[in-house]
């Protein structure tokens, strides 16, 4: 049964697993990356300037606010993960490796879903409806942790 936030949730699972860095490094990765060309930019024009300037500061700023969903998505993934390890069993974080973070870049095709639930239910001691359940659980906590309407 497909709940209007399957696709959101599914693609912020996959995004967390292609990123491999938590929302906090993400963040600083953003700003240094900004920081970073704002200095590269000040040099090819004839400056050479050693600490950030304000402005270079606010377009930093500037850019982690305009990457702010990605942002919220990660550490939503992030608090829903560390919620289910503590509630559950690993059977569930398993579940979820398996299905959503298996290459993570590459666009999912239609019933590649079903086949990497099937290829879960092997390696976890869990039914196909128990990996679906997990994976609705998980769907349902991340909307829950991100606002989402559930």
């Amino acid at each position: 049964m497909k709940d209007h936030i399957r696709d959101y949730a599914t693609e912020a699972f996959r995004f967390y697993a292609s990123v491999r860095m938590t929302a906090d490094q993400y963040k600083k990765m953003i700003y240094d990356e900004t920081l970073a060309n704002y200095k590269k930019k000040e040099r090819d024009c004839g400056f050479n300037i050693s600490k950030p300037v304000e402005a270079a500061i606010m377009a930093a700023e500037k850019e982690v606010d305009k990457r702010i969903a990605e942002i919220r998505d990660l550490e939503a993934v992030e608090m829903t993960l560390a919620e289910l390890t503590a509630m559950y069993r690993n059977d569930i974080i398993q579940a979820i490796k398996i299905v959503y973070f298996k290459e993570p870049e590459e666009d999912i095709k239609k019933g590649e879903i079903q086949s990497r639930v099937h290829t879960a239910e092997l390696n976890i001691p869990a039914s196909e409806r128990s990996i679906y359940y997990y994976l609705r659980k998980a769907r349902k906590l991340f909307a829950e942790k991100r606002g989402l309407r559930i």
